[in-house]
């Protein structure tokens, strides 16, 4: 039976490891894409834009039921403080002095005056119903009408702008993120290395001191440098952690998303792009703040044309149905038609001041896209020398890792032969985890400014072409 617990055990301390090391290598591994989906799909900063967007469109469904009809209904219950009747008691009369007995002349009047009622007419019960049905439709509105739904329409573009502007910064914002952590794993990684090697350097000294060939102080140095390193290697790894909350705070906290995330889409560089004309002449057509700002030109105008239409006529057709007929009076009709006309002829110059105040904006609006264009290509122009920066940078360090690699290699055979100190070692073994830690860093600051760039010149959905189709250089 001892055994058999034993064999149990073995089963159960196997199946767990298995089940922790799925958990850690295969749930935690997140590419770019499956990153930027996730972000796409539960952002609510990006959610929000969406919804800004639709609300916009519903506003240009509701400007274009301004060229239909309206149609309203009405019922009325109504009580009055007594009845409306038209006394005609004064025709009555005059009848009477004309045709009824003359004294004079002793006639005794037309009889048929007996048979005349008394003139009270009733008009208005005091109580009564009123229900009808009224429809009007614009036939002119002085180019109102055509206004607001370019302005509408207008709007909806300029949603639509900011929605891509909201995609666009997201985007980059996630390739920072995401490389950022890549980039502090590969810190790790060199300072690990490092410290891997001061663990070696450290116990070669404690065996050249026993064998009398280094003094204790360098053996002291190297264990100094040891601990530098371990405490180099200690702050990598909290930067390491802040750049994977920052992470998952972009993905939106999503399930799955929880503990260790592991990057594996690399870091990279490639030579394959295109000149700065090509960035310039595509952010000066669809940076989609440009874009916002000419759809605001667009608004200006349409304002300016509804601002005209005010001066104007405005004509439409109208009619009425009577839906309670009991209650109507006589001059009242059952159903009435035609057409109507509406125009103002004096508001205190409102008018004519709001559209100067119209012209105004235009000509505004004018001046701000002129200078944004001029900042756009401006910045267009400086993250393109960025991008070439880092390029140079790291065929810079290329040179400069090689030297550092030979210098290591160097001074650890001198160190072990008594021709160099423990300082020199450790300085050469620095310098190259330094090199290495510089050319990560040249490498993640072109990926991030590859992207600012192609986020600026409307075309940050290109970065997967340059991360996928085009030649790579290096990838970390």
């Amino acid at each position: 039976m001892d055994w058999q617990r034993r064999f149990a055990g073995a089963w159960l301390v196997l199946l767990s490891v298995a089940f922790l090391w799925t958990a850690v290598g295969t749930a935690g591994e997140l590419t770019l894409d499956e990153a930027l989906s996730s972000m796409e799909a539960g952002n609510d900063t990006l959610a929000a834009a969406r919804e800004a967007k639709a609300a916009k469109e519903y506003e240009k469904e509701a400007a274009f039921g301004l060229h239909l009809p309206t149609v309203a209904a009405t019922m009325r219950w109504t009580r009055i403080d007594e009845p409306i009747e038209i006394d005609l008691s004064g025709i009555h009369d005059a009848m009477s002095f004309l045709h009824g007995p003359n004294p004079i002349t002793g006639s005794p009047g037309d009889p048929r005056l007996a048979y005349v009622p008394a003139f009270t007419m009733p008009v208005q019960n005091d109580t009564f119903v009123k229900g009808r049905i009224t429809a009007s439709l614009p036939l002119y509105a002085g180019g109102r009408i055509q206004a607001a739904n370019q302005a509408a329409s207008s709007r909806v573009q300029e949603a639509g702008a900011q929605l891509r502007a909201t995609g666009n910064r997201l985007m980059r914002d996630m390739v920072t993120r995401y490389y950022g952590l890549r980039f502090a794993k590969k810190v790790v990684e060199v300072r690990a290395s490092y410290l891997e090697g001061m663990e070696q350097h450290v116990s070669e000294a404690r065996q050249l001191e026993a064998q009398g060939m280094i003094s204790r102080s360098e053996r002291l140095h190297a264990e100094v440098a040891r601990a530098e390193a371990d405490r180099l290697l200690k702050r990598s790894v909290r930067d390491q952690a802040i750049a994977e909350t920052a992470l998952v705070n972009l993905l939106a906290g999503e399930e799955g998303v929880h503990g260790t995330i592991h990057p594996v889409s690399p870091l990279f560089l490639t030579r394959d792009i295109e000149p700065m004309d090509y960035f310039v002449s595509a952010a000066l057509r669809l940076n989609p703040m440009l874009q916002q700002i000419d759809e605001k030109g667009v608004q200006a105008r349409a304002g300016v044309k509804a601002e005209k239409g005010t001066l104007l006529p405005k004509v439409y057709l109208f009619a009425r149905q009577e839906l309670v007929t009991d209650d109507l009076t006589m001059l009242e009709p059952e159903w009435a038609a035609g057409v109507g006309m509406e125009m103002s002829l004096f508001e205190g110059f409102s008018s004519v001041n709001r559209l100067r105040s119209a012209r105004v904006r235009t000509s505004q609006v004018a001046h701000i896209s002129a200078q944004a264009k001029k900042d756009i290509a401006t910045l267009t122009e400086k993250l393109y020398h960025e991008v070439v920066a880092q390029l140079e940078q790291h065929d810079a360090l290329k040179t400069s890792r090689a030297l550092a690699e030979e210098a290591v290699r160097v001074q650890t055979r001198a160190f072990e032969e008594g021709y160099a100190t423990s300082l020199d070692v450790v300085d050469a073994r620095l310098t190259l985890s330094g090199v290495e830690i510089e050319q990560l860093q040249a490498v993640y600051g072109y990926d991030v400014a590859l992207a600012r760039l192609l986020e600026t010149a409307g075309l940050a959905t290109a970065f997967h072409t340059y991360r996928n189709d085009k030649e790579q250089e290096v990838t970390f």
